[in-house]
């Protein structure tokens, strides 16, 4: 057993070099910033736009900077969410394909949003013609900078799946490493803005309720994440002490923090796809209307990232818990749930656990993160908040997650104990 343990600790300290040797490579990246282009006007584009501000973050980007990584994931994100809706539609047989050719797809799919995510980005800056490489005209410059930004990302997607294989926490290791570099720097700002003329009663107070609330939204996130519910599962190969208590384990939030992250990628999407048309097409009314009501401080927007956010939750719970493997598994090995028939009964009883605890999932997302934003009609102050309590649940989820990882490396293999005295 001692022997067994070792080779687990010798195994994490591999995966942590190497996850550290990723990180390092993005922090390098994430500092070479891309010339030619004006950063004053692009701070303050960013600063009125939150939602841009809180996706940049959370998926490992930092466009306030104009960086090589400055796309971050967002778009390998947006390119796996549609591959899954693409995969959905009648007449796409995805499961055919080689998962090598899948992959490049995916990366041909993300390439092609790299490019209208940064169209969009430097449409609204700018930027010196002299930076072109395809003459020196304002077309060759955008088209210069976006070049440079979408081969950043997609030398990030590389690194991530590189972490994935060799490292622990796969992608999620460089968006938790992106939102914790991005934290002090907010804070900072907070507290320039808030008492920048003095300490003041009305400014402590309201900062002891945000810390309060941030808190115990740690705690009910931590809560929710290792809640479960737990279904008897009856072995027939077990007959002993165990037989009791074997079970399936389903967490109560089965999707955990990651619909927050995709539903904040897909929202912005079309506000950089109309960004992008709106330099083909300036001043047309009918995309200066997207433009201004697809966002989170408007009340269509705020709908329709609450109607992302509840899809979402039901569907990644579905990728992380799938009724139908379960089922199948359960039925070839002869085990099977109590008072509940193997086979399709069994499929029916998981789907329906699955998708209630979802759903509770979903509304706690959507009145944590979603339904605040309501009341940035009111004061944009809100929508700041709101969206700082989703980025807050999903590095809740992420550190919850990759320390389930390093729980499972370290025991690895020590089962031995159960059927064997050493």
């Amino acid at each position: 057993m001692k022997g067994k343990n070792i080779d687990n600790i010798h195994l994490l300290q591999k995966k942590i070099s190497w996850t550290g040797l990723i990180i390092f490579i993005f922090l390098i990246g994430r500092n070479i910033l891309i010339p030619g282009v004006n950063v004053k006007q692009l701070v303050n584009f960013f600063n009125n736009q939150y939602l841009l501000q809180t996706v940049s973050g959370a998926t490992g980007g930092d466009l306030s900077r104009m960086s090589l990584f400055a796309l971050g994931l967002g778009p390998w994100m947006s390119a796996l969410i549609l591959w899954r809706v693409l995969a959905l539609i009648r007449g796409f047989d995805f499961k055919k394909i080689p998962s090598e050719r899948a992959y490049l797809y995916k990366i041909i799919l993300a390439i092609v949003i790299g490019f209208i995510q940064s169209i969009a980005i430097v449409n609204n800056v700018e930027i010196s013609k002299k930076i072109s490489v395809f003459g020196h005209t304002e077309f060759g410059s955008i088209l210069t900078i976006s070049l440079i930004m979408v081969i950043g990302a997609v030398f990030l997607i590389w690194l991530s799946t590189m972490n994935e294989i060799l490292g622990i926490g796969g992608p999620t290791i460089l968006i938790l490493a992106s939102m914790i570099i991005n934290w002090p720097e907010n804070i900072s700002m907070y507290f320039i803005e808030n008492f920048r003329s003095g300490i003041n009663n009305t400014a402590v107070i309201k900062t002891l309720v945000i810390a309060i609330g941030i808190l115990f939204l740690v705690l009910l996130t931590v809560s929710f994440q290792q809640a479960q519910r737990k279904i008897p599962i009856r072995k027939i190969m077990i007959n002993n002490d165990f037989y009791h208590k074997s079970y399936l384990p389903i967490q109560i939030n089965p999707a955990g923090g990651m619909p927050l992250m995709y539903s904040m990628t897909l929202l912005v999407l079309p506000q950089y796809i109309l960004q992008a048309v709106n330099y083909w097409m300036p001043n047309n009314n009918i995309v200066m209307y997207l433009i201004m009501n697809t966002t989170v401080t408007q009340p269509i927007g705020v709908t329709l990232y609450i109607i992302i956010l509840f899809v979402l939750s039901i569907g990644f719970a579905f990728i992380n818990i799938n009724p139908d493997q379960i089922s199948e598994d359960l039925q070839q090995s002869g085990d099977y749930i109590d008072n509940v028939k193997p086979g399709e009964e069994t499929r029916s009883y998981l789907t329906k656990i699955v998708f209630r605890l979802s759903s509770v999932g979903a509304i706690y997302m959507i009145a944590v993160a979603g339904c605040p934003l309501y009341f940035g009609g009111i004061d944009q102050q809100y929508t700041q908040y709101a969206l700082t309590a989703g980025s807050v649940v999903i590095l809740v989820s992420l550190i919850v997650n990759i320390n389930d990882q390093i729980t499972a490396l370290l025991t690895k293999n020590n089962y031995s104990s159960l059927f064997f005295e050493e």
